[in-house]
């Protein structure tokens, strides 16, 4: 069984912002999916246009004379690394002097700190997720070899990028690698103190997993966060059910 995603329209996008949000906030940032893989932030683009040209008047009907301020930005990183990017943003807007076009030039310095590591659940999503993309084919190649070995491979994006980072026999034998690997970058010091984990399926399976508890544990030490969530319909679709997104700031 195979699952396939498409980017939210445009005009979609637009809705949202102008059947409520231009009323709501001031102020927005609209991060997206890397425009490498995804339409989304050219749909996200056209979006913004829209906004500008019809928030005034919703604007003016609810009572509110001051312009609205929206930003787009391109993550270049996907799924668990979004969620570090829109973690240093909110960090970054605690700082009410920060002006919001300051801002925007933050996010778009951090992006490339961003490292995300792409395990998949079940190789033929991910290597059907792959097939338009010449990078993303190499990352996951159709081998047989591999197939007879249970070789897994482990995906490293960054800075809009993808590459093959490492493989192991299997998800539980490549976990352990992929875990290790996060631990030692620890050692060497975090942008922010965050690893966040997307899982595609129920968290508390992975919550089971020693090497996981053990992980947990020995980040809490050093004073980060483990954030742990269920992976978003799109990365589940595009790197297979039991597929895991491990994410965090270096250099």
């Amino acid at each position: 069984m195979k699952a396939t995603n498409e980017p939210c329209p445009a005009d979609a996008i637009a809705a949202l912002f102008l059947d409520r949000w231009v009323v709501e906030y001031d102020r927005a940032v609209l991060i997206t999916l890397s425009q490498t893989l995804s339409a989304l932030f050219q749909n996200a683009t056209e979006a913004y246009f829209a906004t500008l040209r019809g928030y005034r008047e919703k604007r003016r009907l609810a009572g509110l004379l001051t312009p609205f301020h929206l930003n787009v930005l391109d993550s270049r990183t996907v799924f668990a690394g979004e969620a570090v990017l829109a973690d240093a943003a909110i960090r970054l807007l605690r700082d009410q002097d920060l002006a919001f076009n300051e801002l925007r030039r933050r996010i778009e310095e951090f992006r490339r700190y961003v490292r995300c590591y792409i395990l998949p659940g079940d190789l033929a999503y991910a290597r059907n997720w792959a097939k338009d993309n010449e990078e993303m084919r190499m990352t996951f190649p159709e081998s047989h070899l591999d197939g007879l070995l249970g070789n897994q491979p482990v995906a490293r994006f960054f800075d809009g990028e993808i590459e093959l980072a490492f493989k192991g026999r299997g998800f539980d034998k490549a976990l352990p690698k992929l875990l290790d690997h996060a631990r030692k970058t620890v050692e060497l010091g975090l942008r922010t103190p965050l690893v966040a984990i997307s899982y595609a399926g129920d968290p508390q399976v992975l919550r089971q997993k020693p090497c996981f508890v053990e992980f947990e544990r020995y980040a809490h030490q050093w004073g980060i966060e483990v954030m742990v969530s269920t992976m978003s319909a799109v990365g589940g679709a595009s790197v297979g059910p039991g597929a895991l997104s491990l994410a965090y700031a270096a250099d």
